[in-house]
């Protein structure tokens, strides 16, 4: 019997080691485009933790990250306000513009010193304050991230991103309250402009905190572990988008895929319109630009559509009522050699992309005023 069992668990072994091997070899030939583990305990703390109890997700202060893909190999360092970048005081006399955003703007996968954040300050010679973040970040978060911890930096302006691809899903309220098990972030219920502000898995973050790290130590050593984390979010992401852009959309270009910049619906909009006209309100006097960013399926759809989007023509109307600034970086980029703008395995920029999206926001008319 105990030969048996012997046995059999020399057999499992070998399964899992031959899956380990074919799994590794299937991302590094790019048919699978998972993270490769770190094989290093410093990564066994998480750069993306729900930290916060009012916008959730952020980066641990003074943290730090090994992230490996088969296009990219970087590592990410946090301050000591949890920004992933340099560290910056509260007070400064110096002009500063405060940047809001998710993985766009963090820079998933590019260097520091290479994101358009670091881009901007190399062309205007004005310091940016990049507070982006992954992890699954909405315009709710940006705006809750402005009022309780951005703000408080002495800035003379804000730039808001917007990245249509996913900013409408993750602002959208649960379908199902999912307890601890869920994401802990704010959302907003009701009506415009009567929105509530509430909190899914209201005591998710504390018990995150409480965890003992076996997860993150196997996620950081073993890619068929990692791997089912990361299966299972791109499913859901998949199936989510389909149940939620389901059938009964007329357009005619529903074929072509979903797109971000055409593809939502008049709720979604009102978020997104409640979430810039607060951080404006926050902001007050002080310059405000927002601009928009494309995926490679809302180029596609663009050129398939030759109208104005409607996202576009919505936030430009917005903008001029605010008396803010908006630029439109698919209007700007779809006559350029756009794809060289992403990772080739991650639907991300690339230190192109970074450089190309600097050159336009470089034209907003703050950077050329008296400061």
């Amino acid at each position: 019997m105990r030969k048996k069992v012997g046995e059999w668990l020399l057999t499992l072994a070998l399964c899992i080691v031959a899956v380990e091997i074919a799994l590794h070899l299937a991302v590094r030939a790019g048919v699978v485009h998972f993270s490769l583990p770190s094989y290093s305990t410093a990564n066994v703390q998480p750069f993306w933790q729900i930290l916060s109890h009012d916008f959730g997700v952020w980066h641990p202060a003074n943290g730090r990250y090994h992230h490996s893909k088969v296009c990219f190999e970087v590592t990410y360092t946090a301050n000591s306000h949890g920004m992933r970048d340099r560290e910056v005081d509260v007070a400064s006399q110096l002009p500063r513009v405060v940047v809001l955003g998710d993985s766009f703007v963090e820079g998933w996968g590019v260097e520091h010193g290479d994101r358009f954040t670091e881009r901007l300050e190399q062309l205007t010679g004005i310091q940016h304050l990049n507070f982006g973040t992954s992890g699954g970040f909405g315009l709710t978060q940006s705006y809750m991230l402005y009022k309780t911890l951005a703000s408080k930096f002495d800035h003379q302006a804000v730039i808001l991103s917007v990245l249509p691809d996913n900013d409408f899903e993750e602002d959208r309220p649960p379908r199902t309250d999912r307890g601890a098990a869920g994401p802990y972030r704010p959302f907003l219920t009701g009506e415009y402009p009567n929105y509530e502000l509430r909190y899914a898995a209201d005591d998710y973050w504390r018990r995150w905190l409480k965890e003992i790290p076996i997860e993150p130590v196997l996620n950081e050593f073993w890619l068929t572990f990692r791997s089912r984390y990361e299966l299972r979010a791109q499913l859901a992401d998949r199936i989510d988008a389909f149940s939620r852009r389901s059938s009964d959309r007329e357009s005619p270009t529903k074929v072509r895929g979903f797109a971000g910049y055409f593809d939502y619906e008049s709720d979604e909009f009102n978020r997104l319109r409640f979430a810039i006209e607060q951080i404006k309100a926050i902001a007050g006097d002080r310059p405000m630009l927002v601009f928009t960013i494309p995926r490679p399926r809302d180029f596609w759809r663009a050129a398939a559509v030759p109208e104005v989007p409607p996202l576009t023509r919505q936030i430009k109307e917005l903008s001029s009522r605010l008396g803010i600034t908006y630029i439109d970086l698919l209007e700007a980029m779809q006559h350029t050699e756009w794809k060289r703008y992403f990772f080739t395995c991650d639907g991300h920029w690339s230190r192109d992309g970074h450089q190309a999206a600097a050159a336009i926001l470089a034209n907003w008319h703050f950077f050329n005023s008296p400061h």
